[in-house]
């Protein structure tokens, strides 16, 4: 008997695809790209949004749900990344398809920075000095978009983003400060340390820690801290692995939150410092495939289901990492190219042939395997290297033969997301 159908949702639904079909599911994919390995691992795909625009399309997204629910009949849908910014699209799938993950409600709590800081206060976790309102001196401010991914929305704050000196400022102290201020950004202080990310599963007796990464966060054009990969796993000191548990589950039990989530934080030793809770499957999930004996959707899976999944493996020694590729020139993927990347096995996020890559922006993300860090990097180094080239001869066969500008090249991949 076949198996029953999984949705899974989000400006790139790549992770989740492979994961659902690790545990043996009949997968349905929607997000922005359609990457090449999504559309192998998933047995429908459809796109909910422009990749250009980096949002998901809420009358898309909707749509495709009826569709696959009188074809497909599935069982549920998995929200990823994009829906931090439009919750509310949360609410309405779940009315048309189950949903298997944290409700509107709770990505609402901790999300919005007038409910998620105050919160942290009160439960005595540390977190970055953070306004809702325009501190009078930007100097060692940023500012960041809310619901934003991956640090694109992310930006220093320069001196000509001075407040008005008539004004006030106010530190996030209440939900009610909210509705005074803009809410679709907020300040934060700049701190110290080492930004890294705890993979949990949260179900309904507590919850389980999958594994802690480092992430690798540069510059990048004018995005000061993007994301651009993570490794793990990662120790911890002692006191410190007490400290980050107990930090999490104090803020499940407090929102409410259910399945795979993720938390970011500054690690200056011994301190723990708290960014924000990413409620929904993360990127550092790539990290940990074996994790779980069926695979981490899986796990998700049964914690909304009400079941307390099974302990995380042990983990053998090593480490693991990815990191994204972004193009040095301007690429033109054809059938050759994506073959080519396919047949890695260590490539993902491939683009589909008709694709067309500015230089500078995302292209790929490739993964290895290391004995410790430093083997690990060099490796990724390489095979990054090694996607470089092939762009530049795919990029060099195009222009030899395609007679045409690249800029009248369609599906233009642009700013795309990894986390």
């Amino acid at each position: 008997m076949p198996s029953q159908t999984l949705i899974v949702a989000g400006l790139s639904s790549r992770m989740m695809a492979e994961s659902a079909a690790q545990a043996g599911l009949r997968v349905a994919a929607l997000d922005l790209f359609g990457d090449a390995d999504t559309r192998h691992v998933a047995a429908r795909w459809e796109p909910i949004g422009a990749a250009g625009t980096m949002a998901v399309d809420g009358e898309h997204l909707l749509a495709a749900l009826r569709r696959l629910r009188d074809t497909e009949h599935p069982s549920g849908w998995v929200a990823g990344s994009g829906f931090e910014q439009r919750p509310e699209l949360l609410d309405a799938g779940h009315a048309l398809v189950p949903l298997f993950g944290n409700s509107a409600a709770t990505v609402r709590g901790v999300k919005q920075p007038g409910v998620f800081f105050p919160l942290l206060a009160a439960l005595g976790i540390a977190h970055p000095e953070t306004r809702l309102e325009m501190p009078r001196d930007p100097s060692g401010w940023l500012c960041k978009a809310v619901g934003g991914t991956g640090g694109w929305h992310i930006r220093q704050l320069a001196a000509e983003d001075a407040a008005d000196t008539s004004g006030t400022i106010s530190t996030v102290s209440a939900v009610s400060a909210v509705s005074a201020v803009d809410t679709t950004r907020y300040f934060q202080r700049r701190s110290p340390g080492l930004p890294m990310s705890a993979l949990f599963v949260a179900h309904r007796r507590g919850v389980q820690l999958v594994g802690i990464s480092l992430q690798r966060i540069a510059a990048h054009h004018d995005c000061p801290y993007l994301f651009q990969g993570a490794a793990g796993p990662s120790i911890l000191p002692a006191a410190a692995m007490a400290r980050l548990v107990e930090i999490v589950h104090c803020i499940a039990r407090e929102t409410g939150l259910l399945g795979l989530n993720s938390i970011d934080f500054l690690f200056d030793a011994p301190e723990l410092t708290v960014l924000e809770v990413n409620p929904r499957p993360p990127a550092s999930m790539a990290l940990y495939a074996d994790a779980c004996p069926r695979g981490l959707m899986h796990a998700h899976l049964q914690a909304c289901r009400g079941a307390t999944p099974e302990p995380p493996a042990v983990r053998q020694a090593g480490v693991r990492g990815f990191q994204i590729v972004f193009a040095q020139e301007a690429a033109q993927v054809n059938a050759t190219l994506a073959a080519a990347l396919m047949r890695t096995g260590w490539c993902h996020d491939i683009p589909v042939p008709g694709t067309y890559v500015a230089a500078g922006h995302p292209f790929c993300s490739v993964s290895a395997t290391g004995a410790a860090t430093g083997a690990l990097d060099a490796e990724l180094c390489l095979r990054g290297e090694r996607i470089q080239s092939l762009i530049k001869a795919s990029h060099a066969e195009f222009r030899r033969t395609a007679g045409i500008p690249a800029a009248l090249s369609i599906g233009t991949r642009n700013l795309r997301q990894h986390a």
